[in-house]
């Protein structure tokens, strides 16, 4: 079970019995607070579509950043693997301060310091490091590689990671050295942190204490922004948010549905396999058995 409680920057949440009438056991209830503004990728998305040019500046989405390198470290100084982080699963509070969430896949490793999956199960193709494309391993430095892709997320305002490649080209892409483009605007300091997220050798990928301290230091590089002033663009953005949010009808598409069921490693030669592609782009395989 994940922590109840810490930071801001880790969703806290509770637990409750409620009794039924008609049953004998009571229900569990998880108790979570109410993120006002919503996940952050849908946020990032609603910026770009809005009349103002850029109302989020550079100060907010390293802050953004920051946040979540807090709560990542807080988690895997505990033992607990997230293996699906993204914008999408990252949440924007009423003080605007955002929170890692969603641990459906999270795992709590004990006697070893990573996590092997056997089974079929959704996966985040593209948020997921080499090994565990691969090898299906995953450790606190294949959710240092995901971070890297949220935070390209972040600068990008929200846009889906390897536009126009096919999850099956990925792992092969990778291990070619190709790695995703800085994106537009994007200040090289800031990207050479995103590409070091993306080392093909785990243990040379920084950890993200690390990580938010060198994030620290780029902000402290910039001018300082009033707190009012930075209120005021951020609202304009949670304006066109709210109207984009009935608008959104692709968020899955370019999300959630980049999922796959992924029990073994995946290549391009499994796209070759017949029936291995269906229509919506997600990949199916038949869960062997494991020796490990």
């Amino acid at each position: 079970m994940l922590p109840s409680r810490h930071m801001i920057c880790v969703c806290p949440a509770g637990v409750t019995l409620q009794r039924e009438q008609d049953s004998s056991l009571p229900v569990p209830l998880v108790i979570l607070p109410y993120m006002k503004h919503g996940d952050l990728r849908r946020f990032l998305i609603a910026t770009r579509y809005g009349d103002i040019p850029m109302f989020v500046p550079h100060q907010s989405l390293l802050r953004f950043m920051i946040d979540i390198a807090a709560g990542m470290d807080y988690l895997s100084s505990k033992g607990f693997l997230h293996r699906d982080l993204a914008a999408r699963n990252c949440m924007l509070g009423d003080d605007l301060r955002v929170s890692v969430a969603d641990f459906g896949l999270s795992k709590k490793i004990y006697s070893s310091d990573y996590y092997r999956q056997r089974v079929a199960i959704r996966v985040p193709i593209k948020w997921m490091a080499m090994e565990s494309l691969s090898e299906s391993v995953y450790t606190t430095k294949t959710d240092v590689w995901s971070f890297g892709v949220t935070m390209w997320e972040i600068v990008s305002r929200g846009r889906t990671p390897y536009p126009g490649v096919h999850n099956h080209e990925l792992l092969d892409l990778l291990l070619s050295g190709h790695r995703l483009k800085p994106p537009e605007d994007c200040d090289q300091k800031l990207y050479e942190v995103m590409q070091s997220c993306w080392h093909q050798e785990p243990n040379w990928r920084p950890g993200f204490k690390e990580l938010g301290e060198t994030l620290k230091v780029l902000l402290s590089e910039l001018p300082v922004l009033e707190a009012s002033q930075e209120a005021s663009y951020i609202n304009q953005g949670l304006e066109v948010a709210a109207a984009a949010a009935s608008l959104e009808t692709q968020t899955d598409s370019n999300g959630r549905w980049e999922n796959v069921y992924l029990p073994n490693p995946v290549g391009a030669a499994a796209a070759r396999n017949e029936d291995t592609e269906t229509e919506d782009g997600y990949l199916k395989y038949i869960t062997a058995n494991s020796n490990y």
